[in-house]
Order: structure tokens, then sequence, then C-alpha cells
């Protein structure tokens, strides 16, 4: 299952308890579930038999496959191996994530629940499928939790991780719209349906909720989600890597900054025109001083490495280059306040998320490129960021549906020549079928 299945299935997310039912059968609660509207089921049984659990797997996967929603079993590796369930999901003291994959292959989903922040940075460099933050609220249902991690704590662990997450833990009609608000892709819940006079109506109030919330999640989170993938591809590229870990060749780094010269003067030009199409003065006095400051702190990075490095700036721009340059450019003539910032926003964001992604996994030992990630990384750039972004939402929501759109289209358009200009600057005019 992809990453963007994974994320749709853990929308809602039922975890049984029999001793919640109120004397009816399992069965019947997540029957009644599934009509509802749940998207995954996890079997969780702590105390029953090997033989029962097994047998009450198998009866759950008879009941969830013609849904199509996956059946998941806590804990257990033999009862879903013994059972062909869809997965398993394992906790910090359960059975290690290697053993779990090599037993259960490629093909089946796991997931991990972390406990705190070391947890998620941990989960970082395991291909779990998804990952379960836990228990963002206190919760009856299990006493042997961790310190709650809050909104504030999900916030940033679904900031620092780039697996799908369902938030566990006090999750109820009250409290899963804040939660999907704040980041997570679903909500993990077990008395909410389990104790419930009705199942299928609590699970459908809960559905509405969530789909509700997504529904006016702002501009920007619904085109980060679409642009997910490609920041994925950005993070993987060996650029990256090697830039993260000071291991890429100078030729590459300097290949890569007289490129970027280049489109930082011809960016820095725009921005000033995009001022200028701002509403009203206060507006425009506010995007030229973030304009001017930025562009300053960025050229002073660029002369201490052009000089470190002895990098030759007089270079002809490359493809990639004019192309992006092209695009930026042909939004701001349209006109269009809205297209022109859909444009130029993945060149502030996107270089920001890379260059925390690179700070919060750095190298301990001395990087050549180290004022690179820290001028991406600062307070100062990560804030003007955060300023540009909630302007974009400003803007979207004034827009019409047909405008946000094209908006989109622009977003991901620069977002894939953020990707290019990248592994143009590690590879050059190379074939492209080596330029992956």
């Amino acid at each position: 299952m992809n990453r963007e299945k994974i994320k749709s299935a853990l929308r809602l997310y039922l975890v049984t308890d029999r001793t919640l039912c109120g004397g009816r059968s399992l069965e019947e609660v997540v029957g009644a579930a599934i009509e509802g509207g749940v998207t995954m089921v996890q079997l969780r049984e702590k105390d029953a038999p090997t033989g029962e659990f097994v047998a009450l797997a198998r009866r759950l996967k008879t009941l969830l496959a013609p849904a199509g929603i996956p059946l998941i079993i806590n804990d257990r590796a033999d009862v879903a191996l013994a059972a062909d369930a869809d997965g398993l999901h394992i906790g910090q003291s359960d059975m290690a994530y290697d053993d779990a994959r090599r037993l259960l292959g490629p093909n089946k989903i796991i997931g991990l629940s972390v406990e705190n922040m070391e947890d998620v940075e941990r989960a970082g460099a395991l291909d779990v499928d998804y990952i379960g933050i836990s228990p963002v609220y206190g919760t009856p249902t299990k006493q042997d939790t961790a310190q709650p991690f809050g909104l504030e704590g999900l916030r940033k662990a679904v900031a620092q991780t780039l697996h799908p997450t369902v938030a566990i833990g006090g999750m109820n009609a009250s409290t899963i719209g804040d939660v999907i608000e704040a980041g997570a892709d679903g909500v993990a819940v077990v008395s909410a349906i389990c104790a419930a006079p009705s199942p299928r109506k609590a699970a459908e109030e809960l559905r509405t909720i969530i789909n509700n919330q997504i529904a006016t999640m702002s501009w920007t989170k619904k085109v980060w989600e679409a642009s997910l993938p490609i920041y994925e591809r950005i993070i993987a590229h060996p650029f990256i890597k090697e830039l993260a870990d000071g291991s890429l060749a100078t030729e590459k780094f300097v290949r890569y900054i007289a490129q970027d010269e280049i489109y930082i003067k011809n960016y820095g030009e725009e921005m000033f025109l995009l001022a200028d199409m701002m509403p009203n003065e206060q507006m425009r006095e506010m995007f030229r001083a973030y304009a001017k400051e930025g562009m300053e702190a960025e050229g002073a990075m660029h002369n201490l490495l052009i000089e470190r490095f002895g990098i030759d700036t007089a270079v002809e721009a490359s493809v990639v280059t004019k192309g992006y340059m092209a695009h930026t450019r042909s939004h701001i003539e349209s006109g269009s306040l809205a297209l022109a910032m859909a444009a130029m926003l993945p060149c502030m964001w996107i270089y920001n998320e890379v260059g925390l992604y690179i700070w919060r996994h750095r190298n301990p030992n001395p990087n050549p490129y180290a004022e690179w990630v820290a001028t991406y990384a600062s307070a100062d750039f990560t804030e003007g960021t955060k300023l540009i972004l909630d302007l974009c939402d400003r803007i979207a929501q004034e827009a019409t549906e047909e405008e946000r759109e094209k908006m989109r289209e622009a977003y991901l358009i620069a977002a894939e020549y953020e990707w290019a200009f990248w592994n143009w600057g590690y590879y050059g005019d190379e074939p492209s079928d080596t330029a992956k």
C-alpha cells in the first residue's frame, strides 16, 4: 500500500476493546463501525489465548476484506501471519521493527507507536508505514502510557516525520478536529466507538468531523500534502544527502551555487515586483522589508561560499534555471497576486524545510557547507517563511475555487523545478536517464 493510501486508511482507525462492547460481539461492533465509515481496524487482544486471537482475527478479516478495510494486529506477529492480516502494529517495548519486517515481508503494513520526540527521530530511520503518536491526551483505556504530547507536541512530531501519522490517546468527538488541524493524518479511537450505544452513528459522527476539518484545511496545508512526494524525492536526492553529511563533491556544489547565484538575483528582483502587487501600502512595505532582509542574508551566505570555493559566477544559465525563472516571471506578469505568490512560494518554503531537515539530521562533524544549512534553517528564515505562508492562505481564502486550483498547479510546477535545480547541480547535463 503506497503512502497516500496509508494516509487515507488512517483517517478513522478503530482499535478494538471487547471489554467496552457492552455484551455485544466484536463482529457486531466492527460491522456497525464499517457502516459508519471506519477506514482501518486494529485487533488488540492482550489477554486472549493464541488460538482464540487467531480465530477472531480471521473472522474480522472476512468482515473487513469486502469493504477494502485493512486489518492490523496489535503486537503479535505470529497472529498476523496465521490470520494473513494486512499488517501489524508494534510499540516501543514490542518486537523490533527489523524483526517484524523480516517476518511479515515487504508488502504488509507495519505501524510503530512513538512516545516522545526521541522515538519520532529514531523512527525516521525506519521504513515503517506509519507512526502512532501516543498518547496525545491521557486516556482511561490505557494506563501504562508516557507523558501526553498535547497538541503542540503533536504538531512538532508531525513536522519532524515524513511518515504518515495517526494520533492515539483521548480521541473523541471533542478532540479529533483539533488533532486533524494540528497535522495528523488520522485518529485512532477505542471507547468512542466500542462503548458507544450505536457504533455506526458514533463512527459517522467522527468521520464527518474529520472530513469537515480536512475540507477546511488551509490552502498551504493542502498544497504541502500534494507536494509531499516531490519533497520526499528532494531530501532523498544524493545532492541533499551529501550536502547534509558534508561529503558532496566540491565541483557539484560549485556548479549549483553558480546557477543559484543567477536564480537568486532574478528572484530578488521578482520579490520586489511581487511587493508592488500587494493590495495596500502596509502590506507592500512589509513585503519589501521581508524581501530586503531575506536577500541580504542569502547574499551574505553566497558571497562567503563564493569566496571560499573560488566560484566563477559568470556562467550561462542552465536550461533548468531558465525554465524556473520563466515560470515565476510569467506568473508575476499575469497580474494575479495569487498565482505569483504560489509560483514564488516553493523557493522559500522548500528551502526552509530542507534546511530544517538537514539541521535536525546533521552530521556532528565539521561540514564545509554549514553556512548554507544554517541560513535556511535559521529562526529568521523560518519566521519569514511562516509570514509568507500566512499571507498565501489569506490570498487563497479570497480567491475563487478555479484560482486556487491554478495556484496549486503553479506551486507544484515550481516545486518540481526545485527538485530539478538540485538534480542539475548534481548531474549537470548528463543524460536524463542517469539524473534520477
